[in-house]
């Protein structure tokens, strides 16, 4: 069973940003996890919307968490304190949906 899928925007401004390296990175930091897909599954997708301008963006399900303005710098972070140790980043959320706003 997957415990958490990640989008990252690969919308005009967010590729203009720099979300290619963003995806590159967190393709590299989720293979030196471990677990495979099964696990973790990283998907590029269109637009997302409201965060255009704060890209690139980011969002992890089911977590319901959307992260902006994601470099390939961020991306250890996010893959160490969310992805395995279940704690957003809180320098980078822009916006948690159906959770706490902690």
């Amino acid at each position: 069973m997957t415990r958490a899928h990640i989008l990252i925007c690969r919308g005009p401004d967010c590729t203009s940003r720099g979300s290619q390296d963003t995806y590159t990175a967190f393709a590299r930091e989720l293979e030196a996890l471990g677990g495979g897909e099964d696990e973790v599954v990283q998907t590029q997708c269109g637009c997302v919307g409201p965060m255009c301008g704060a890209g690139p963006t980011v969002c992890v399900y089911p977590d319901g968490v959307w992260y902006g303005g994601v470099t390939a710098d961020d991306v250890p972070e996010i893959v160490t304190g969310h992805i395995a140790g279940g704690t957003p980043v809180q320098r980078l959320v822009a916006a948690r949906l159906g959770g706490d706003t902690a």
